[in-house]
């Protein structure tokens, strides 16, 4: 079996760092809000979008009238907080900006912020609502969608910023990122939390390459075969598709949790992270992604064949843990290239089509120090090892995980493996070295080959070491008949 990465020099370019500015004028209409509204508005610290010119009818282009409702939150001296009154569609048309916001909210339960007839937008080169600079904000309950995917807009954009909370916001169809932290250079923005919220249509679900970020219970979603893409027949294409990865870490991200989620049926891999140091995945559902289930590849994206030597790869991911998962039938589960550091423990894995090569567990290439420990794994596949380790992959340890499957392990001669091989019957490959006694209370056998026919026959010789290691001679071991 090959090394598995499969990404190519399109994951560097896949989330640009342009950041366009969006329209600042203020409109010219003035509607009135609905009593239940204005009340929920008009407290102190509190600006209504209503109040500066938005309609919230699904129509009429509000992008300036929201605009002009957060530069006056932001003028405002302390910063107030911007409200959009439940029930209403508000049509933007460009980005709008939160920009240098400090201590307040956005609030938008039960609202939507509708782009159509957009202004151009590539690689995420805008956001349907950005926040830039900003401190302690919280933007919370808002709906995002695309209403007619001409462009490839992030639904909500986090950058430079510190101590932002994303909860409970919903975005659709976005043609690129549906909520995403990132900068260039990475990491700036620290402290993020993404929580509650629901991705569903987007290229790809939830990102980030900052500092300190907890992506935790959101719902990522892209149902890719029920979509045109996938309904065409064609296989995935990494140009044209609109359909990529659910949860993604890139180059530069530290810190970073990513844990409770639920993601479903990706154009590519349920999470994807890159060259990245200090990742817990833990707790996620991982369920029909065309790509692997989780991925961790330190290489970002070189093509590695097996005749290139490990030198054409720079980067690696470092501190990786992997926890408490359930991931079935992705297209392999669990991969990790070039990762140092790594633990694989406690997931829930399993390939039920007995047509579908893939492994559960992949310790890929150029992976070293890594444990793979208490994995329930089932593979329907007859010939595909539900665990692979790559030839030149090194201190691996395979340990305790309970498989079912025709080929329960393929792994190198330097792996160590401990295993349950039959009903009370455990089997280890490797050396097992102590500075301790070992007592074995039924007897010790070592290497017995024959059965002894005769009290007292020697079967086997156990060789006995000093302390520095020198051999001191064999003791014979002798077999006695009850």
């Amino acid at each position: 079996m090959g090394s598995l990465s499969r990404r190519d020099a399109l994951r560097a370019g896949v989330v640009s760092t342009a950041v366009i500015g969006g329209v600042t004028g203020a409109g010219t209409m003035m509607h009135a809000a609905p009593a239940v509204a204005a009340a929920a508005a008009t407290g102190e610290g509190w600006i209504s979008v209503l109040d500066h010119g938005a309609a919230g009818d699904g129509t009429t282009d509000d992008t300036a009238a929201i605009q002009a409702a957060l530069n006056a939150a932001r003028s405002a001296n302390p910063n107030k907080s911007v409200y959009f009154p439940a029930g209403r569609i508000f049509k933007v048309s460009d980005q709008v900006n939160a920009t240098g916001l400090s201590d307040s909210v956005i609030s938008g339960h039960g609202a939507t912020l509708s782009l159509a007839g957009s202004a151009a937008s590539v690689l995420g080169g805008k956001a349907v609502l950005q926040l830039r600079d900003c401190l302690r904000v919280k933007v919370l309950g808002l709906t995002v969608r695309d209403a007619d995917r001409l462009h490839q807009y992030d639904g909500v954009r986090v950058s430079s910023s510190r101590a932002i909370v994303v909860d409970g916001v919903h975005v659709y169809n976005t043609r690129f990122n549906g909520i995403v932290v990132y900068d260039s250079p990475a990491p700036r923005s620290d402290d993020i939390t993404i929580t509650n919220c629901t991705t569903e249509g987007t290229r790809t679900g939830i990102t980030t390459n900052g500092k300190d970020v907890r992506i935790v219970n959101n719902h990522v979603a892209m149902d890719w075969p029920s979509t045109d893409e996938g309904q065409s027949g064609l296989p995935w294409n990494g140009t044209t598709s609109n359909y990529f990865d659910g949860i993604c870490v890139w180059a530069g991200g530290d810190r970073t949790v990513i844990s409770g989620n639920t993601i479903t049926e990706c154009g590519q891999a349920g999470v994807y992270c890159q060259d990245v140091t200090n990742l817990v995945v833990a707790d996620n559902t991982v369920y029909g992604c065309i790509g692997r289930g989780i991925e961790v590849d330190g290489a970002r994206g070189v093509k590695l064949r097996d005749d290139q030597p490990d030198s054409v790869v720079t980067t690696r991911a470092f501190g990786v843990t992997i926890t408490g998962n359930v991931l079935r039938n992705n297209d392999g589960n669990i991969n990790l290239i070039f990762v140092s550091d790594a633990t694989v423990v406690g997931n829930r894995i399993e390939n039920s089509d007995a047509n579908h090569k893939v492994t559960c567990i992949a310790v890929n290439r150029g992976t070293n120090r890594t444990v793979v420990a208490a994995n329930h794994a089932r593979q329907a596949h007859p010939t595909s090892p539900a665990v692979w380790v790559h030839d030149n992959a090194t201190e691996v340890s395979l340990a305790w995980n309970e498989v079912h499957g025709a080929v329960h392990h393929a792994a190198p001669a330097g792996t160590v493996v401990m295993r349950r091989s039959a009903e009370g019957l455990i089997t280890a490959s490797g050396s097992l070295k102590t500075t301790g006694k070992v007592i074995a209370i039924g007897g010790l056998g070592v290497g017995n080959s024959v059965v002894a026919s005769t009290p007292g026959s020697v079967v086997r010789k156990m060789e006995v070491f000093s302390s520095t290691g020198a051999s001191l001679g064999w003791v014979p071991i002798y077999n006695s008949i009850g």
